[in-house]
């Protein structure tokens, strides 16, 4: 795969995708702050301010200056202030912001007065003169009187019910917050990508064909995931033939065994013969064993949902109806997304060798976390710890004979332990106390429903 152009690199998917989390965050933050604002500052008009200033003007005029002051007092209200100056320069407005001409609020109000010419002074706290001392930090009206004295009106700061300082602190966190949630999501969609390469990687290591890579996302993970995808199908490829091949020769060794049967008709010595026929038969059922083995190390059931507690159930049922003496305790309704056939050959396996070895068998089934853990204990001997992980090296047996009367060939625990790890889980064994083996499967629970 070759490079196009440097903006379908990495690098440049990676900045994109900061970029654009940081734009979102600062727009959520703008909205933010200008709600905030309008809110603890409602403008002139959202506030009715323009028709009751007039209103109010107007009665204010026709009082006496002497009782204008205290009036204006009393008709404060929540949603604004009202204080009366009888000279201009007490009113806390520069002359910069008298009435603008243009303006169709002024002109309103002018009308609504009666006079025309009336003084007009506005201000909101984003025109405030800088040098004026007492300027306010608000949206305010000043209207002149007939008599020059002035009257002025001003929203009220809402205060959300709490201090300004902690005004200040809840907006910073809603800042923090927001660039939070749309860094964590912009991380995701960044990492996302790479997350599936891992999980494939992962599913492919513990034996497990892992379903091939899509080609998405930036031109590097694009190589990679295509480099993967041509790694997995080689490795599975000279498995397959791995197992191809094995499966052939034990298949082939087959004619010569047949042959040595028939040609041992002939011998005359009945002890000789009987030792060669033990010995075919033996190797015959090693070769039939490999088989078995090989084949099943080949195959690849689909995975599927069903009830492993039922599962458990059926095989326990099977080994009762046989006059085994096993037992189940604590099996609790789960719901498992894997293999059944190849978990009820593990399961088989391990309670045969229990009742086998350990004169009976207890199975439990539990979830633990992101495990599901099925545990097969028995009474027996038990086994010296130092032999318990060649237990699980192919053809290896405890008792060294292979006489088929005192078990297999070595195959069963290889074959379980594989089962397992193809489910990205494990099989382990352990001695109990005072005495018994206790073969614990350890199964991710990846879908979660217990």
């Amino acid at each position: 795969m070759k490079r196009h152009h440097v903006f379908d690199s990495i690098a440049w998917w990676f900045a994109l995708n900061v970029a654009g989390a940081i734009l979102i965050a600062l727009l959520m933050c703008m909205v933010f702050v200008q709600f905030a604002g309008v809110w603890a500052q409602p403008s002139v008009e959202s506030a009715g301010l323009i028709e009751q200033a007039a209103g109010i003007a107007l009665t204010i005029d026709k009082v006496p200056a002497t009782e204008r002051a205290q009036l204006a007092l009393k008709l404060t209200t929540p949603a604004f202030a009202t204080q009366w100056y009888p000279q201009r320069d007490q009113v806390p407005i520069s002359a910069d912001h008298d009435k603008k001409e243009h303006d169709t609020r002024w002109v309103k109000l002018t009308r609504m007065l009666g006079r025309p010419d009336a003084g007009v002074l506005a201000s909101s706290p984003d025109d405030v003169a800088a040098n004026a001392a007492n300027a306010l930090r608000k949206y305010a009206i000043a209207i002149e009187l007939s008599d020059h004295s002035w009257i002025m009106f001003d929203t009220a700061q809402r205060s959300w019910g709490i201090a300004r300082g902690l005004q200040i602190l809840l907006t910073i966190l809603f800042l923090l917050l927001s660039s939070g949630i749309i860094a964590s999501a912009a991380g995701r969609r960044l990492a996302r990508p790479v997350q599936r390469f891992a999980d494939a990687a992962e599913t492919f290591g513990a034996g497990s064909r892992a379903e091939p890579l899509p080609l998405v996302g930036p031109l590097e993970i694009r190589e990679a995931a295509a480099a993967f995808n041509a790694m997995q199908e080689r490795i599975q490829q000279l498995m397959d033939s791995r197992t191809e091949m094995l499966t052939a020769i034990s298949h082939d060794l087959r004619a010569p065994l047949t042959r040595m049967r028939l040609r041992g008709e002939f011998i005359e010595d009945n002890e000789q013969q009987r030792k060669l026929f033990r010995d075919v038969d033996e190797m015959q059922a090693m070769v039939e064993a490999s088989l078995a083995f090989f084949r099943l190390d080949g195959q690849q059931e689909e995975m599927t949902r069903f009830e492993l507690g039922e599962l458990i159930h059926t095989v326990v049922d099977d080994f009762r109806d046989m006059g085994q003496p096993v037992e189940s305790a604590h099996l609790m309704p789960l719901v498992y997304l894997g293999r059944p056939l190849a978990l009820k050959r593990v399961l088989t396996n391990l309670i045969d060798n229990a009742v086998k070895y350990g004169s009976r068998a207890l199975i439990t089934l539990s979830a633990q976390n992101s495990q599901v853990i099925i545990t097969i204990d028995d009474d027996g001997p038990g086994v010296p710890p130092s032999l318990i992980p060649k237990l699980f090296l192919p053809f290896f047996r405890i008792e060294a004979s292979r006489n088929r009367a005192t078990g297999g060939f070595g195959l069963g625990l290889p074959s379980a332990r594989s089962i397992m790890r193809n489910h990205g889980g494990e099989l382990t064994l352990e001695n109990r106390q005072p005495h018994g083996l206790r073969a614990t499967v350890f199964l991710p629970n990846a879908s979660g429903d217990v």
